[in-house]
């Protein structure tokens, strides 16, 4: 008990590692964005100003023009995070409209003497260090007055920007616990199909021992052990959805030593799967409630034996898995019993693959029914 503190602790170390790491890179994501949109701001500013200068005759003023522009746009972006945390304090919903825009219009009083100062700052300092001389931004109190209008609009837009990137933040989020949930569901479904399964398999196990016991004690001694067998292989193999065809097919070669005790001679079964799909991931007991409808529903009329084909074959992405008898055909095959296995295996190839998994129970040439499954080709990972 007291080992596996620190390895949750080390985990949690680890996590918060990367969630730091992330709101790191975040951050700084952030910054050079900013600092590039307000490079960009100030350059096509100057642009504008210098632009109209030459359009009306007045030069030499290109080097001032940068300084106010690019100071303009550089103490703008300086102000945009308390902005950002004022508006996210007093956000414009219903209920605290009024308060919230009170806020705002002080908020924007604050922002204009705050940018105006910075601007007077800023270019003063600039112009000291060019050894341009002093920086004249003439009477000050009413360069509050005018910066005011400005920064009005610059408040606005700040806000703006604010609120829709909230927004974006908020949808982004809410559709990843829609998918985070709609994954949990679709896992809690493929859970329950899992389980049903389960039962459902040992019930008709043991219903066929029970049947064999008192004709054949000793085959029903066999079928006990070949299950047991079984249950262990089963407990042991991978418990997620999907595993080997190879590991589907070790599973049910225990499944049919159940079947061989019981049938004895009445039952063949033969398996042609080419070795290169050894390694194609298919869902976790596929094959075993298909070849039990066969064996059950599927004895030839005639002679009474079943026989059995298990198939795989590659369709292009596609793999395709047929199992085969030669009973009375599909109606008397689905007619038989309760429908369990076939019922829960539609379900389960809708829920992992959705359209692009298909299943169906046809007539097969020359007598019987063929159970067809087509699912996307994957590999194991090794």
């Amino acid at each position: 008990m007291n080992r596996a503190a620190p390895v949750h602790a080390a985990e949690r170390v680890a996590v918060d590692g990367r969630g730091d790491a992330a709101a790191r890179a975040r951050r700084r994501t952030f910054l050079l964005t900013l600092v590039v949109v307000a490079t960009a701001i100030g350059l096509l500013s100057f642009g504008h100003r210098a632009l109209d200068d030459v359009t009306v005759g007045h030069g030499g003023r290109f080097g001032t023009l940068l300084i106010e522009e690019t100071t303009g746009a550089y103490t703008a972006a300086l102000l945009l995070l308390p902005v950002i945390a004022w508006a996210r304090r007093h956000p414009l919903v219903r209920g605290t409209m009024l308060r919230a825009l009170a806020a705002h219009a002080a908020g924007v009083v604050l922002f204009s003497l705050a940018h105006t100062s910075l601007l007077w700052a800023s270019r003063s300092l600039v112009f000291a260090l060019l050894g341009l001389g002093r920086y004249d931004y003439g009477d000050l109190p009413w360069r509050y007055a005018m910066e005011l209008p400005n920064d009005v609009i610059i408040y606005a837009l700040m806000i703006g920007l604010t609120w829709l990137a909230d927004r974006l933040r908020v949808n982004r989020e809410r559709e990843l616990r829609a998918a985070r949930l709609e994954a949990a569901l679709a896992e809690s479904r493929l859970d329950a199909l899992r389980l049903q399964l389960a039962p459902h398999f040992l019930f008709n196990s043991l219903n066929a021992v029970a049947a064999t016991m008192y004709d054949s004690p000793r085959a029903a001694d066999e079928m006990l052990a070949r299950l047991g067998d079984l249950l262990r292989a089963t407990l042991a193999s991978n418990p997620g959805n999907e595993h080997a065809l190879a590991e589907e097919l070790r599973l049910l070669e225990l499944y049919l030593d159940i079947q061989r005790a019981r049938f004895g001679a009445r039952l063949e079964v033969r398996v042609d799967v080419p070795a290169e799909l050894a390694a194609a991931r298919v869902p976790f007991l596929l094959l075993q409630p298909l070849v039990e409808n066969a064996i059950e529903h599927g004895a030839d009329p005639a002679d009474g034996r079943a026989r059995v084909v298990i198939g795989a074959r590659r369709d292009g992405d596609a793999l395709e898995l047929g199992v085969r008898d030669h009973g009375a055909g599909p109606r008397a095959s689905a007619r038989g019993g309760h429908g369990i296995g076939l019922a829960n295996t539609r379900a389960r190839l809708a829920a992992m693959y959705g359209e692009a998994a298909r299943f169906e129970l046809a007539a097969a040439e020359g007598g019987g029914s063929v159970a067809r499954v087509r699912l996307p080709l994957r590999r194991a990972e090794a």
